[in-house]
């Protein structure tokens, strides 16, 4: 279900990596190319593992990437259906965390909304901001609400998007790297 390479655009670089801890992951991210030459793009995590968050995961990509075409200039649209579809169809009692943006290539401006998702560190030149939590997890509650916010990224800056697999992940002695 990931893509097979980032979409390529002038003046931008974007890359992407996903090593599961296990044969399956609930861990995805994904790449929607969107009206206008505007880019959505998704990092999400189920929280759980195996077979079961896979299969959570697919049904979570799918309703993103379908509600993405849907209303392609608003991310809390985008993460309310979502979140409603994912009540009405699973009856997995998992949840899913995810950050959701719109990218303008050509302004640099991203919008976005973080349902309880590890915040993205975007660093400039002179500084470094984490993008926070603008709502709850995807998937666990009916009724909830999320924000949008909107940052304009720059000549030289770098935005990097992560699940709790790196911030999870073990030195060699078995401690956190912090």
């Amino acid at each position: 279900f990931l893509p097979e390479r980032p979409p390529v655009f002038d003046g931008w670089q974007i890359s992407a990596l996903l090593e599961s801890a296990r044969e399956t992951s609930g861990d995805f991210f994904d790449f929607i190319p969107l009206p206008d030459g505007r880019l959505a793009f998704a990092i999400a995590d189920v929280a759980d593992k195996g077979t079961g968050a896979a299969l959570y995961m697919a049904l979570s990509r799918t309703l993103l990437r379908t509600y993405a075409r849907e209303y392609p200039d608003d991310p809390v649209r985008v993460l309310t259906a979502t979140n409603q579809r994912l009540l009405e169809d699973a009856r997995l009692n998992m949840f899913v965390t995810a950050f959701y943006g719109v990218l303008d290539p050509v302004s640099g401006v991203l919008t976005y909304a973080n349902a309880g998702h590890n915040p993205p560190i975007w660093q400039c030149p002179a500084e470094q901001h984490l993008l926070r939590r603008t709502g709850p997890v995807l998937g666990a509650w009916p009724d909830l609400s999320w924000r949008y916010a909107q940052v304009e990224l720059g000549v030289g800056d770098q935005l990097v998007l992560y699940t709790d697999g790196l911030t999870d992940a073990l030195d060699p002695t078995g401690g956190f790297y912090g």
